[in-house]
């Protein structure tokens, strides 16, 4: 496929895409954050250590930022604590990390993490590119990464957050919550269009460059509208003109997408009942 002129120059031609081998399973990318990254990352595990003691498990890091393709002023930072009893709302990040736009926190306990059936695409998602801090790596206890349901994070949902996007922007109070939302939708455009691809071509990447080349090139009367996306995701707008365009034209063939893989999959499961579902129920936005 030729490479689009990208008129913009926050749109990098970085990230990858994983091939699955003959059994389904991607090869495992997470590698340790980029300094000065990698050294608040460590601050924030130390600190961590220091107020939990014993009951501290580990920190872990996902996205772009252990995948090697994070961007200081245009990434945020997905970070998960393990650890035993209450999540702590005082221990904040932010103290510590400078480097990432937005950070997304969240706290589970180990053991219920591993053992419960609801977080199958984030253990996915760790398996796949994660990186962990601290003293004991829960990183080692995941399942191989396979491509399959696990994989698919945002298309079997697409009625939910096309619905929710006009009031997520409406809630918005300042102009960076705008762009943060306008971000938000243009990342799920970009990777659910791929994700609607990506098991046909046995492929995986959760980085826009190569999710927009995909799904430009399965989506060609799309493709000037799906690189804009891409260029959104990265360097939003708070303009609703500019966001609703975008969605206008994408959206609905999306919607069409998930409701032809809905009818598939229901077919197949009537036929085999004991294949795994594709959609999965997610608990969370990713």
């Amino acid at each position: 496929m030729e490479t689009p002129v990208i008129t913009a120059s926050h749109l990098k031609p970085i990230g990858r895409l994983s091939r699955a081998d003959e059994h389904g399973v991607l090869p495992r990318i997470g590698r340790a954050p980029e300094e000065p990254l990698f050294s608040e990352l460590s601050q924030f595990a130390e600190k961590l250590k220091l107020e939990l003691g014993e009951h501290f498990h580990c920190l872990a890091v996902r996205g772009s930022a252990s995948r090697g393709t994070f961007v200081k002023g245009a990434s945020d930072i997905d970070l998960i604590v393990f650890a035993y009893g209450p999540a702590l709302q005082t221990l904040s990040p932010e103290h510590c990390i400078t480097q990432a736009t937005d950070i997304d926190l969240e706290w589970f306990e180990p053991e219920d993490f591993l053992q419960s059936s609801r977080y199958q695409w984030l253990k996915f998602s760790l398996s796949y590119s994660g990186y962990c801090f601290g003293p004991q790596n829960l990183l080692t206890e995941l399942p191989a990464p396979t491509l399959g349901s696990r994989a698919i994070a945002h298309l079997h949902r697409v009625d939910r957050w096309a619905k929710a996007w006009p009031t997520h922007l409406a809630d918005a109070k300042t102009d960076g919550e705008r762009k943060r939302a306008c971000s938000w939708l243009m990342k799920r455009i970009v990777r659910s269009l791929f994700e609607a691809e990506m098991l046909k071509r046995n492929v995986y990447s959760r980085d826009i460059y190569p999710c927009a080349e995909i799904a430009s090139e399965a989506f060609p009367s799309h493709a000037p509208m799906i690189w804009r996306a891409a260029e959104l995701a990265v360097a939003p707008t708070s303009e609703l003109s500019l966001i609703r365009e975008v969605a206008d034209c994408l959206l609905p063939e999306l919607l069409n997408l998930q409701s032809r893989l809905r009818r598939d999959m229901e077919h197949v499961h009537s036929e085999t009942p004991q294949l795994p579902l594709l959609f999965t129920t997610q608990s969370r936005f990713t």
